[in-house]
């Protein structure tokens, strides 16, 4: 079962106030596209159940906008995350777009990653339970219990794709019950851009730089003892110059591109609320 809410009370005035706040958040300096950001509720000075209760929006949705600010790597991030708000109608029922919000993240960015159709399956629990019916807790320990093995089998520890299974287990819960769930499948959602192939950086590389970086460590470990704080990069530039500079134009295009499909998830969730807006007011 679901439990609706009126987003701000269907108070004009009550979203009015909390972008007011955001603005003077963001005009002081508080929040200003760097990672690692106070949360919004953290700035405010007041907890995530009674911003729920103020604002008269669901929890889920109270802790996505509270964790947003700490993955947002540029201007236009926070622009986006602003603009969540904006896309909010007061009186609203914001539950089926956060459903859709949901079952957009569900869905991997590699079609190798999902041999038993997790994401359909998945999918259809969260629809029924979206329709109003209720979905056993055995059906959704089931579920989990076969990610855990799955992702175990099929996939060696350090394999990148195994950051899907962590979308996934996050999924595996019910949303009117587990409302965290959005936040631990959003931190998620930016990081899969590692899945998205780098033609400037193979596995071979990847491979190596493991291989290197490990040398280093072990070799380090008299200097460690002595209390000494070794500089790994420089190290690592030092034997390798060439890997060392094409692996940090990796992290770098790895970091846009996190930040880059954190601003889609949050464009696509405001564009779900302006829809939901819209069909309120037909």
């Amino acid at each position: 079962m679901t439990v609706s809410m009126s987003a701000f009370h269907g108070r004009p005035e009550l979203k009015q106030r909390l972008l007011d706040s955001i603005d003077a958040l963001i005009n002081q300096g508080h929040i200003t596209g760097k990672r690692n950001a106070k949360s919004l509720t953290g700035l405010l000075s007041i907890d995530s159940e009674e911003f729920s209760d103020v604002y008269g929006l669901p929890p889920s949705l109270v802790l996505l906008l509270d964790v947003m600010p700490a993955y947002a790597g540029s201007a236009a991030a926070i622009a986006a995350w602003r603009d969540l708000v904006v896309a909010i109608e007061p009186g609203a029922d914001l539950t089926l777009p956060l459903y859709g919000f949901l079952l957009m993240m569900l869905v991997p960015p590699r079609d190798d990653i999902d041999p038993s159709d997790i994401t359909g399956r998945l999918s259809k629990l969260h629809q029924r339970l979206s329709a109003g019916e209720v979905v056993a807790r055995a059906e959704w320990a089931s579920l989990r219990n076969e990610l855990v093995a799955l992702s175990e089998e099929k996939f060696a520890p350090g394999d990148r794709r195994k950051l899907q299974y962590s979308v996934w287990e996050a999924a595996a819960w019910p949303l009117s019950s587990s409302p965290s769930i959005l936040v631990q499948m959003f931190r998620s959602w930016g990081i899969l851009s590692e899945l998205v192939p780098d033609p400037e950086w193979s596995d071979a590389d990847e491979a190596r730089k493991d291989q290197v970086l490990n040398e280093i460590w072990q070799e380090q470990a008299p200097a460690r003892t002595a209390g000494e704080r070794p500089n790994y990069p420089a190290l690592f530039s030092a034997r390798e110059p060439d890997l060392a500079g094409r692996f940090e134009a990796h992290l770098f295009r790895a970091n846009a591109g996190a930040t880059a499909r954190w601003i889609e998830a949050v464009n696509y969730l405001a564009m779900l609320f302006t829809r939901q807006g819209v069909t309120d007011q037909v």
